[in-house]
């Protein structure tokens, strides 16, 4: 058992969703430990969006000043290739916080409130074992250290997963393919607003501010067919399906001043409904647990109130397995239902109104 007595936590993946769960643990009497496998902390896939509940965790955490100072404050509206607002299914939603953000910058700050003594780069979790009073949790180099829990918040690819529930590899969205990029505003003088389109060929794409200057573009299809094009031509190849008529907004001029090197392209991946997120000392938390299709906009969101319900269970209980098991009992349930609305979310994807309507339905329920 770890000579201390203050508990004490390591987290696998210096990601948002290991920074935050680093945080709150930290807050709940934790001597913590985020281990990186990358060389330093960064942030892979462009920009992301904070629904309230993410806010809201990050304000109890202190650093949602920052944050919010830090991203652009926006609304999700969706539009079909006329321009028609598919708005009816927004009531209600208007006084919900949104906020865009470069992954970069808010990993950069939720790095800098954790401090560099709580973290570790080029330091991959690839296994643990667990006993009775503490975890083992081994890295890649061979090397291994104990504590009192160990947190799996490693992603889609997770290697603590991959212990805890044998047979959980990540599966591909078949033909779900995704393109995504930043670039300055200036270099869209065009956007004047945040919006996204629910285009033909089962086709979505936005441009929005992500703070700082900059303005985040996306642009996905479904049915996706791999070509021997860059990237960057793939995604401008989509553009046509995404407005009709005498209508058009700034997506294709996005992604022309967005450099080749710089157009993130990626299959989607998703990790399947698990039956169990803990293991003794060991808990799952963020994608490692449940990455969910980017249809919903709300990965990183409920990624983030994971470590905020794990945390709150651990800083109430001195028995960490119990606390463990509380979280999984309450988390469970929720990403069942959470699984089976993103799948009404994605069987609706060809009809722009449904989608809309299928779309907002998943917010409204998770911020309920």
């Amino acid at each position: 058992m770890p000579n201390s007595s203050e508990r004490r936590a390591v987290v696998a993946g210096g990601g948002v969703v290991g920074l935050t769960t680093g945080l709150g643990l930290r807050q709940a009497g934790f001597d913590v430990l985020v281990c990186e496998q990358e060389p330093e902390v960064r942030g892979i896939g462009a920009a992301l969006g904070l629904w309230a509940n993410a806010l809201t965790v990050f304000d109890r955490l202190g650093v949602g000043a920052g944050i919010r100072a830090s991203g652009h404050p926006s609304a999700i509206r969706y539009q079909d290739p006329t321009g028609q607002v598919l708005d009816e299914y927004y009531a209600g939603l208007a006084d919900v916080d949104y906020l865009m953000i470069t992954r970069q910058r808010l990993n950069e700050l939720l790095a800098e409130a954790l401090g560099p003594d709580h973290l570790r780069t080029s330091a991959r979790v690839v296994g643990y074992e667990d006993q009775a009073d503490a975890v083992v949790v081994r890295f890649e180099d061979g090397s291994t250290t104990e504590a009192d829990l160990l947190v799996g918040a490693d992603g889609v690819y997770s290697k603590v997963r991959e212990q805890l529930s044998p047979g959980s590899a990540a599966q591909e969205y078949p033909g779900h393919l995704a393109w995504r990029g930043i670039v300055p505003e200036s270099a869209i003088p065009e956007i004047t607003s945040e919006r996204f389109v629910v285009g033909l060929e089962r086709t979505r794409g936005g441009v929005i501010r992500s703070g700082g200057g900059m303005a985040f573009w996306v642009l996905a299809q479904l049915g996706a067919q791999s070509s021997a094009a860059s990237g960057k031509q793939e995604a401008l190849a989509l553009v046509p399906h995404l407005h009709e008529g005498d209508w058009t907004f700034p997506l294709r001029e996005a992604i022309e001043a967005t450099p080749e090197d710089r157009v993130v392209r990626n299959r989607v991946m998703a990790v399947p409904l698990q039956s169990r997120w803990v293991d003794g000392r060991v808990a799952l938390a963020g994608d490692a647990a449940h990455a969910l299709s980017p249809h919903i906009t709300s990965g990183a969101s409920l990624g983030i109130e994971d470590a905020a319900v794990l945390a709150d269970h651990l800083g109430q209980s001195g028995d960490v397995p119990a606390a463990l098991k509380a979280y999984e009992a309450g988390r469970l349930p929720r990403y069942a239902e959470a699984y089976r609305r993103v799948d009404e979310v994605a069987e609706a994807s060809v009809e722009p109104r449904e989608f809309a309507k299928e779309f907002f339905g998943f917010i409204r329920w998770m911020l309920a």
